[in-house]
């Protein structure tokens, strides 16, 4: 299979695509969100969280992230796609199998009897799973963005539509199990639908794949243990129902910062790879991907942690007030996680998934006993500001490995941060500001409305701040530069348009 070459508009396209699908599917899923919450308790939702850790941790089996090393290999063949899905289906029933088993274990460990039948349940969406067409990974690899998002979004309106009907017919956790399960059947359909590829049982290409995807592994294992470890401990220390709670509230608050950063990260990291071996390109296309990472998540995150009361208020009712304080606390540790992805994602495509792997399992030493140590004291609070210390550790962490390894320049990341960070404190202050006006004089505006207002306000405000500071910086060649370019060419297109 052949890999285009990558060009600043190729990414550029690509990343618009994907961040185009991103805003549909938390669209989609904030919908799916606001009815589930009316429908099912927190209960439910912490309940299905349990089951879900449990798949999560045997999917680990298969987490060799072969994708990636299908991408970031120039000279694939047959041979390494069609060992990556036998390798698929092969996990994919062993994973059912342990479902199957562990039923009974998982249920005595989070003391819900109802796991024995949910997790049998769940392994008939495993095993379906495996067999997933292979193929649609070519989509990124020879950057037809918009085949990509075809695909995911066909998968996410199936899901969307089947948890709905199954919500309002059962009323129960078993309608985000079932949905689970026809979800990977359809899956499997559509992956077959779009892309003509048909796989073949082979394992001829295995050293190859586990040559590079080894540290993967070790690396999908630790991120997992430092994303679902909370599942596990708050499972077992505060119940289905703070874990609802908790899982609920971190849903949220990562759709605005690291949700909106996820889809320009995949769009870029099989151009990345593709500039592995020219290190001062590589750094430089990184350092305007950053710039404007900077630029989108600095402001979100900040707007969330000041809004976040309204936010609860508004979409989920007064039963889920308790996760306000939690939204806060996780939107800056979403902001952190979207300031560090980029730089996991280069020097994996540098072929560097060690230094991935080995800053992973620090953190993980260091977040797993905080984490059962805060919960058990504060609850599910305490869980938050554990994971929030964690990350900003990683994030040091993280800096210094990557200019370690890349040898980009500290002061030059920090160059592209600093202006939006500023900006995002002037925001915060601007709204707080109005926020507290609107509640001190009682005005009587309702929440919709005032919610869109302070929205507004701070996005306004944000605007006004960062690109006063860019041109006292001196105009700098950077992402405000690039942005101002893009939206007076949509201008100059519009008037000569009419």
């Amino acid at each position: 299979m052949t890999t285009p070459h990558a060009t600043g508009k190729q990414i550029a396209k690509g990343a618009a695509w994907l961040m185009g699908f991103k805003l549909l599917d938390k669209s989609i899923g904030l919908i799916s969100t606001l009815v589930l919450v009316r429908l099912l308790t927190p209960s439910d939702f912490g309940l299905v969280a349990m089951a879900m850790a449990v798949v999560s941790l045997l999917e680990l089996m298969g987490a060799f992230g072969f994708d990636s090393a299908l991408i970031q290999r120039q000279d694939t063949e047959r041979s390494h796609f069609d060992t990556a899905w036998t390798f698929n289906v092969i996990f994919g029933a062993g994973i059912a199998v342990f479902l199957v088993v562990m039923a009974i274990p998982a249920a005595n460990f989070y003391r819900e009897p109802r796991l024995e039948l949910m997790l049998p349940a769940l392994a008939i969406g495993a095993l379906v799973g495996g067999f997933e067409n292979i193929g649609t990974v070519a989509f990124r690899k020879e950057l037809n963005f918009r085949m990509e998002f075809t695909y995911l979004l066909a998968k996410r309106c199936v899901v969307f539509v089947v948890v709905l009907v199954l919500a309002f017919t059962l009323r129960s956790f078993w309608a985000l199990i079932f949905a689970t399960i026809v979800g990977k059947v359809m899956n499997v359909l559509i992956s077959y639908a779009l892309h003509p590829y048909r796989p073949r049982f082979s394992l001829a290409a295995r050293g190859d794949l586990f040559n590079f995807s080894k540290w993967l592994f070790f690396s999908n294992l630790i991120q997992f243990m430092g994303q679902r470890s909370t599942d596990f401990i708050l499972g077992r220390t505060v119940g289905s129902h703070g874990l609802g709670v908790y899982n609920l509230a971190a849903e949220i608050s990562a759709m605005p910062s690291t949700e909106l950063i996820a889809p320009l990260n995949r769009a870029v990291y099989p151009a990345y790879a593709q500039l592995a071996r020219a290190r001062d390109k590589l750094l430089a296309r990184f350092m305007e991907v950053y710039g404007l990472i900077s630029l989108m998540a600095f402001p979100v995150a900040v707007g969330l942690f000041c809004l976040s009361d309204l936010v609860v208020a508004l979409l989920l009712g007064p039963q889920w007030t308790e996760a306000v304080p939690i939204m806060q606390i996780l939107g800056l540790c979403g902001l952190v996680g979207a300031l560090q992805g980029n730089m996991y994602v280069v020097m994996s495509a540098m072929g560097k998934p060690k230094a991935n792997t080995l800053l992973g399992a620090f953190l993980l030493l260091l977040t797993l006993p905080a984490l059962v140590y805060f919960s058990l004291q504060y609850g599910a609070l305490g869980a938050a500001y554990a994971q929030f210390v964690s990350a900003v550790v990683g994030f040091c962490g993280i800096v210094w490995v990557f200019t370690a390894v890349t040898g980009a320049a500290k002061r030059n990341m920090f160059a592209v941060m600093w202006r939006p960070l500023v900006a995002s404190c002037f925001m915060a202050a601007t709204i707080l500001s109005a926020h507290y006006m609107l509640t001190a004089f009682n005005w009587n505006v309702f929440l919709v409305a005032r919610l869109l207002g302070l929205v507004v306000l701070g996005a306004v405000s944000y605007a006004l701040f960062v690109f006063a500071l860019w041109w006292l910086a001196g105009r700098p060649a950077s992402a405000e530069k690039v942005l101002l370019k893009f939206l007076s060419s949509k201008v100059l297109a519009n008037r000569h348009a009419h």
